[in-house]
């Protein structure tokens, strides 16, 4: 019988055999990459439950992902990185969990950062791998994707207040009552970025940053050339109606501890 998402108190590192984590990896058409992924949890992990949402993929994602042992949740139309993000919470929540992690299936984060974003959760709902906490993001990123993530540093601190080096980052930990709101009520404009965490804030929900390595993301990004200028056009856009709305213009998210809005320290 499952528990469903329940409040947890963490005390720093806690052994990966006391607490029950779910990963989450959203993926599309990465099924060159997927099979290593998640052999990389499982050797960091090894009691982690691993769920892949196959968000359509023209190639042989489930496949690979099922050959490797993960859960797999196939979405038969293609809803793009949010929709998959919330079938995964919803399946993720379905049986007992205390932490949900999401990564990416394109092997740019690494298994390995996974223990820090939990023992982030000691004092935060929601914890995002920063790529430049530790001083350089481990690999060469294109100019435009550069100026596109110092424009969301500047909107997340002078619209939201979130003093954030990284909140462009797909590489998080989260509470399950943050997983369990998201799953219900989706992601506000479909975004799962800066817009996002600003929300998140304005509802109180606890965010920081750890320092990890990411590597260079395999296969076509989902924010190159036009795709990319039109998605920062939509973050864009979200933020300056949250700058318009106010912080009155946000929602408060249910069912985990009480908590008050806190401003954000990276480590």
């Amino acid at each position: 019988m499952t528990r469903g998402p329940r409040a947890v108190t963490y005390r720093g590192p806690v052994p990966e055999a006391a607490i029950a984590i779910t990963v989450v990896i959203p993926a599309r058409d990465e099924a060159h990459a997927i099979g290593d992924v998640i052999a990389g949890v499982r050797e960091h992990l090894p009691a982690a439950r691993v769920v892949v949402v196959d968000d359509a993929s023209r190639d042989g994602t489930a496949v690979m992902a099922d050959r490797a042992g993960a859960e797999v949740v196939r979405l038969p139309a293609h809803t793009g990185y949010a929709g998959a993000l919330c079938a995964g919470y919803r399946a993720a929540l379905a049986d007992d969990l205390d932490v949900l992690v999401q990564m990416d299936g394109d092997g740019q984060h690494r298994p390995a950062d996974i223990p820090a974003l939990v023992s982030g959760l000691s004092d935060a709902d929601l914890v995002l791998g920063s790529r430049f906490l530790s001083g350089t993001p481990g690999y060469t990123i294109p100019r435009g994707r550069r100026v596109g993530m110092a424009a969301c540093r500047w909107m997340a601190t002078t619209v939201g207040g979130l003093h954030l080096s990284d909140p462009t980052s797909g590489f998080r930990a989260l509470a399950p009552h943050v997983a369990a709101g998201l799953a219900a009520e989706g992601f506000p404009s479909g975004l799962t970025e800066t817009s996002l965490l600003i929300h998140l804030h304005r509802a109180g929900v606890r965010i920081r940053e750890v320092p990890v390595h990411m590597l260079p993301p395999t296969g076509r990004s989902m924010h190159a050339g036009l795709a990319g200028g039109a998605h920062f056009v939509r973050i864009s856009w979200a933020v300056l109606g949250q700058a318009r709305r106010g912080r009155a213009g946000s929602a408060v998210l249910h069912g985990g501890p009480e908590a008050t809005p806190a401003a954000t320290n990276a480590l």
